[in-house]
């Protein structure tokens, strides 16, 4: 298929499909503060002394067209059950089993994104201690397609950071305005550690108004297989502004470093630098439909996220559905392209671009 007629489809997309932004409940305020706020109230009601048990969860459903692999697919890309229990004043519990279709072979760590137990100290400022396996307090977008405004994910969110984290972490909220997060883990991914080092890492996030909330984060430590003394270290910042009740601006920037990487260009270990930042602008067209722009950058300059020294660069358009209560559709269209050739094409060259759309169909409960 051309590139000619994958805007064609793509057009036609947009005529059917506008977004599901309500849905998505981010429309009005931080993806970051969101996930915070739901995991103070789940520790809220277990230091309250409650005893129930909640389930929720979600499925997700795609179609996929590639246009430089010249492949499409349906695919279940996802399925997650999510299991909070309140096992007594001040402790509770949360699981979240998940199937997701990577390159179908599943593990332990793929099937369990999320495990801890979490423990209330009972203090003037409450301290939230979380032991187990966690999503990662840092950067911008979330995980989960649930809880985001695009099918993909943003080139910093793939290269720059880590996903699930392993250890343990304080949680505190001094203030309306301001929260505190503080990680002790074995590394990026990692759910036993793959050195003797641990990583430490965290996050302070603040909240300036209804409209205006951002946070800085960091994460250092030793991330490579049986190597300790060789860090890797970023810094990043998010950020989300509501211009109008009806739109959403949010921002990342990400920089990040580490010593002796072992590439073989430019120069083999070699200390290794990168920069990368995301610009999106979400807007409600009506109550059930919405658009999303996303723009994202990421320079690997000395290769050592790639393997390549390249300008990375990507555009996505989402728009999208509301259907009914916790069901939505969502198509995009992605350009991808870099300075140099960095994509396979079907027959084994190289290219310097590649356009990608995906029609998706979610439902959470």
């Amino acid at each position: 298929m051309s590139r000619l007629m994958v805007s064609v489809l793509l057009l036609s997309l947009v005529f059917a499909s506008f977004g599901y932004a309500e849905d998505k409940e981010e429309a009005g305020f931080s993806q970051r503060l969101k996930m915070l706020e739901e995991q103070v109230q789940d520790i809220k009601h277990g230091a309250e002394g409650g005893t129930g048990l909640r389930v929720s969860g979600f499925v997700d459903v795609s179609f996929f067209y590639d246009d430089n692999a010249g492949s499409s697919s349906f695919s279940l890309d996802e399925v997650e059950i999510n299991i909070f229990k309140e096992l007594s004043a001040g402790i509770s519990a949360r699981t979240d089993l998940n199937f997701r279709n990577v390159d179908g072979n599943l593990n332990a760590d793929d099937i369990l994104e999320q495990g801890y137990i979490t423990f209330r100290l009972p203090i003037a400022e409450p301290l939230d201690f979380t032991f187990g396996k966690f999503n990662a307090p840092i950067g911008f977008e979330l995980l989960d397609p649930v809880d985001m405004f695009q099918f993909s994910h943003a080139l910093v969110f793939n290269l720059g950071i880590p996903t699930n984290v392993t250890g343990v972490m304080l949680t505190s909220k001094p203030t309306d305005a301001v929260d505190l997060n503080l990680y002790l883990v074995n590394g990026w991914d990692q759910l036993s550690d793959n050195n003797s080092n641990k990583t430490v890492g965290g996050r302070v996030g603040f909240t300036v108004s209804e409209k205006v909330g951002f946070g800085v984060s960091f994460i250092y430590g030793a991330e490579r297989d049986n190597e300790n003394s060789d860090k890797r270290f970023v810094l990043d910042l998010d950020a989300t502004f509501n211009p109008l009740e009806s739109t959403v601006v949010g921002f990342e920037f990400n920089y990040g470093t580490e010593e002796r990487v072992p590439i073989s260009l430019p120069l083999p270990d070699k200390d290794a630098d990168w920069l990368g930042f995301l610009i999106m602008v979400h807007h409600d067209l009506t109550p059930s439909a919405g658009v999303t722009l996303r723009y994202d950058f990421f320079d690997d300059k000395d290769a050592g996220r790639t393997g390549t020294v390249q300008k990375l660069q990507a555009v996505a358009l989402a728009l999208t559905l509301s259907l009914s209560d916790g069901a939505g559709v969502l198509a995009e269209y992605r350009h991808d392209w870099s300075d140099v050739d960095s994509f396979v094409l079907a027959d084994g060259g190289m290219d310097d671009s590649n356009d990608s759309l995906a029609l998706e169909f979610t439902y959470s409960f």
